[in-house]
């Protein structure tokens, strides 16, 4: 089982992820760290400190949350579906002052409702992505992300494993 702990980076790991990054990059993606602690504790209100009023959000598996409040949505229903729903950063790089490239990961359990039509049953998720996170300011202004919806779905069984992709050239 996961816990908050377990999903709390230490100063000193903080430290070693972004070591490599200037002091605006570091700051940044201090700030990332700090949101995902912030959604860790449920406190949506104090997550929309973090972004921008104008802030957008891209992801091929989810066209409909291009705005802050459609993207605000999808923590908070992940939170009441699968808690304990923890996430952490796992690697970060930067482009410029202004742009995080983040590797992160999210794990829970299904206890608190149907997730893509199936039942709760205590299944367990970890779900790895990508972000590409766009600052204005202080603030995030746009997160495209790409995750492994695909291994989501099938931790909860909403896909059959031996569906799997395989080798499609054989």
């Amino acid at each position: 089982m996961f816990n908050v702990a377990d999903f709390t980076l230490s100063e000193a790991t903080k430290t070693q992820l972004t070591s490599h990054l200037t002091p605006t990059q570091k700051q940044r993606a201090l700030t990332w760290m700090k949101l995902q602690e912030t959604l860790n504790k449920g406190d949506f209100v104090a997550m929309d400190g973090f972004f921008d009023a104008a802030m957008t959000y891209g992801n091929p598996s989810r066209p409909d949350l291009g705005t802050y409040a459609q993207w605000k949505t999808s923590p908070v229903a992940l939170y009441k579906t699968f808690p304990p729903s923890l996430y952490r950063t796992l690697a970060v790089t930067a482009r410029g002052d202004d742009e995080i490239w983040v590797f992160c990961e999210h794990v829970g359990k299904q206890t608190g409702g149907n997730y893509m039509g199936v039942p709760p049953k205590g299944q367990e998720i970890k779900v790895q992505w990508f972000s590409i996170v766009t600052f204005k300011g202080s603030k995030i202004l746009r997160i495209f992300s790409i995750a492994d919806v695909l291994g989501m779905f099938i931790s909860v069984g909403a896909i059959d494993p031996k569906m799997m992709p395989v080798d499609p050239y054989k």
